[in-house]
């Protein structure tokens, strides 16, 4: 009885498709990967992207066992093509999450009500280089775990110190170590709370840790919405309301400091996004009382640190559909975006179309619909499937 070779996969219409609809499938003869020596296989697995290994890995037990290899694991962070991708979680069921991505058009869903805790509500607060952030919903210390939907990995960082109500959180994680930041919403009593303090949690391979120590006091008249941080240069940026402004945490001299965001008294719904390798505004602009019609502009934030120069206007056929989808009325209403490689996920209100701009191409598109249940609309991060993120481990080792 003949055995079967392990490189052996099946012809490749048996994957799912992530070609885009108006692109031709072709089919590979599956006797050419039953003739490669496993070393050879191996090393083009290395440059697969990790949606790509994850469909192959459910085929082949050889494949799959490569999840717990550490050399295998190793060259797949240093060969595998970086994605980008759009991490999608509907307002009414963040055990949910949905993943765009942008160079195949195609959704896929990814089930997360094992890997989250059923003693507390948590929602998605955050996300770096292949991991997702989720945050504890009642007021109080907070606790924070991170998770790898594709690996189904998951840790929990020490409880914070300090009560707080709905803070802003920032991750930054790299390939040896791992930052998180909470900031804002200080509860002073049961009743009220103040944007006072920040607190910050480092990790990495060296022999000491810093878990939670307090940073230092938040910039006066601030006032932190329960919204993301964008991580760049070794600095936090996180946007303040009442009055608009853009509040910096800078990593190296633990200090913040504020920069003023343009056009500040005519902005609607303003957000920091990642644009690049640099940080990104994006807002609504109505102007009542000037001829300037309502638009969505794009700026960045120049290598100075404080001024900004416009990139992008949403185009008027566009932002009259988008402007629909926010719920029209006299003024645009609230929306969320996330930026990731030059590419920024706009979704409006309830509604769960998606719009995607395009920088290097000055490329506004709309993406196809969600397939996947939406009520009560969408929260969007930016997200990089990897199939390794070993800084998780430095949880471990803080512990």
């Amino acid at each position: 009885m003949s055995k079967r070779n392990p490189n052996y996969l099946p012809s490749s219409s048996t994957f799912p498709s992530e070609q885009h609809p108006h692109t031709p499938t072709q089919t590979l003869d599956p006797s050419i990967w039953c003739l490669l020596p496993p070393s050879l296989f191996d090393r083009i697995l290395h440059f697969l992207p990790a949606p790509a290994f994850f469909r192959l890995q459910v085929l082949s037990r050889r494949i799959r066992s490569l999840l717990f290899s550490p050399s295998f694991l190793h060259s797949h962070i240093l060969l595998s093509p970086l994605r980008p991708s759009f991490a999608f979680f509907p307002n009414s069921n963040p055990s949910s999450l949905y993943l765009l991505d942008p160079t195949s058009l195609s959704w896929h869903h990814l089930p997360l009500g094992p890997l989250l805790p059923s003693h507390i509500p948590v929602a998605p607060a955050a996300s770096s280089a292949g991991l997702l952030s989720f945050v504890s919903l009642t007021a109080g210390p907070k606790t924070l775990l991170l998770i790898n939907p594709l690996s189904k990995l998951i840790a929990y960082l020490p409880q914070t110190p300090m009560p707080r109500l709905s803070p802003a959180i920032g991750l930054s994680v790299g390939p040896s170590s791992l930052s998180v930041v909470i900031a804002g919403d200080n509860l002073i009593s049961p009743f009220s709370v103040k944007n006072l303090s920040s607190e910050m949690f480092f990790a990495d391979t060296t022999p000491t840790f810093s878990p939670w120590s307090l940073s230092s006091p938040l910039p006066r008249l601030c006032s932190i919405e329960p919204n993301r941080m964008v991580f760049s240069g070794g600095k936090f940026y996180c946007m303040s309301v009442s009055p608009f402004a853009v509040l910096v945490y800078d990593q190296a001299s633990n200090s913040w400091s504020k920069i003023q965001p343009p056009m500040r008294r005519y902005l609607r719904s303003p957000s920091l996004v990642e644009l690049g390798e640099g940080v990104g505004l994006v807002a609504a602009v109505e102007k009542n009382r000037l001829n300037v019609p309502r638009s969505v502009r794009v700026w960045g934030l120049q290598p100075c640190g404080h001024s900004w120069v416009e990139i992008s206007r949403m185009p008027v056929d566009v932002h009259a559909r988008f402007y629909e989808n926010c719920g029209g009325g006299e003024s645009t209403g609230a929306f969320e975006c996330a930026g990731h490689g030059g590419l920024i996920a706009f979704v409006a209100g309830t509604n769960s179309e998606v719009l995607l701009f395009d920088m290097p191409r000055r490329e506004w598109r709309w993406a196809p619909s969600c397939r996947y249940p939406c009520e009560g609309g969408l929260k969007v991060f930016a997200y990089e499937p990897r199939i390794a993120t070993p800084a998780i481990g430095l949880l471990a080792m803080a512990s």
